[in-house]
């Protein structure tokens, strides 16, 4: 699914940042001498590790790449400083023990380079350290969320490490991730983390192909979606576990049209395009597009428009109407998208084509991989 290697090191004393081009690196690097012997590290990553920069409840979010908001600098402090949360647990002589139970390890500071960040300092508190009798270590690291108050997870139950969390997208929005590892070998080098991306991104534009007619778009946003579950997360062996919309339980839907973006655009001439700010998206939550009960996931679409009709009298039309989402096929195909899924971007296009319908496309990829076209469906 991945296409690019990202890696972070997070010492207990800190790690370095390595920025290459415009996605994130951080590579691992020897413990700082002010790191006390023996002290727990991690080297993590993601293929394409996306973070927020802010957590709006509408209007979409702006995925960030780079780590770069510090708690030593005065305009941001440690309560936004970036950061992600650790679980894990030791097997001593058979016996599971809890040894991190959720601790942040945060961005320190960005180090005198704004350009190289081998400087940067991480750090979280207190310290653990390797134990000689373990035979055993396993790990559950979460990003995303400001806390770890709503993760639900015991490190010291039996089995792989799991952890449970609730995410509504109307009410804060978040790239989340989480990462697995486990450690039988003895070793005491950092500890190799790999994120994977557990929401699926959703993006609409709306463009007129009209040829000679201009269109007033007034919003769009969905409607009988799942804006409520709570995501399993499992650490499995040297890894996380695959993950897929089986993984959300105890969903809850929405009648109301919610997300997307309202307020109407200024006139569109032909090839006009009405759609969230640039790099912005929605990020829900994988869930099938199917009906469940009575609720059928749709894509709202309010848009107006001034036409002659057959008596050459000029007519105000508004159409509102939705569209299901699940009557869209991958192209060359009869394949229906008939799901988010996790780590998935959903980049859907309407064109306005008035007196030929509206064709709906969306574009389908890995979340860094070159799209693919699904031919569309025409309305």
């Amino acid at each position: 699914m991945f296409n690019r290697i990202i890696r972070i090191m997070a010492t207990a004393a800190g790690c370095a940042l390595i920025l290459s081009g415009c996605s994130l690196r951080l590579d691992p690097v020897e413990t700082k001498s002010t790191a006390p012997a023996g002290a727990i590290g991690f080297s993590a990553g993601s293929s394409a590790l996306l973070l927020h920069d802010a957590i709006p409840t509408k209007g979409g979010i702006d995925l960030k790449e780079a780590f770069d908001k510090a708690s030593d600098d005065p305009l941001v402090g440690a309560a936004n400083a970036d950061n992600f949360f650790v679980f894990g647990a030791k097997t001593v002589s058979g016996t599971r023990y809890n040894v991190f139970d959720g601790p942040k390890v945060t961005l320190k500071n960005t180090g005198a380079s704004a350009v190289d960040s081998s400087d940067d300092t991480w750090e979280y508190s207190p310290l653990r350290f390797w134990d000689d009798n373990a035979s055993q270590y396993d790990f559950l690291a979460i990003s995303g969320p400001a806390s770890a108050a709503g993760i639900t997870c015991n490190p010291a139950g039996s089995g792989h490490i799991r952890a449970s969390l609730t995410y509504s997208p109307t009410v804060a929005q978040y790239d989340l991730l989480a990462a697995g590892a486990q450690r039988s070998d003895g070793t005491v080098t950092p500890v190799a983390l790999s994120f994977q991306h557990v929401l699926s991104a959703v993006r609409v534009e709306i463009i007129n192909e009209s040829p000679s007619i201009e269109v007033v778009v007034n919003s769009y946003g969905f409607r009988n979606i799942c804006t409520s579950a709570t995501g399993t997360f499992e650490q499995s062996g040297n890894g996380l576990s695959t993950m897929s919309t089986s993984d959300w339980s105890t969903p809850a839907y929405n009648g109301s049209v919610v997300l997307g973006q309202s307020g109407a655009s200024d006139p569109l001439a032909k090839g006009g395009t009405y759609s969230l700010p640039a790099d912005k998206w929605d990020l829900m939550i994988p869930q099938e597009l199917t009906p469940y009960g009575d609720y059928i996931p749709q894509l709202m679409l309010d848009y107006e428009y001034d036409q002659e009709n057959n008596l050459g009298i000029l007519e105000h039309n508004n159409p509102v109407f939705p569209i299901r989402l699940d009557q869209i096929k991958v192209k060359n195909s009869d394949d229906l998208i008939t799901s988010w899924e996790p780590g998935k971007k959903y980049n859907y296009e309407i064109h306005i084509r008035l007196g030929g319908g509206i064709v709906v496309t969306v574009a389908v990829t890995d979340w860094n991989e070159i799209p693919a076209e699904t031919p569309g469906l025409t309305l």
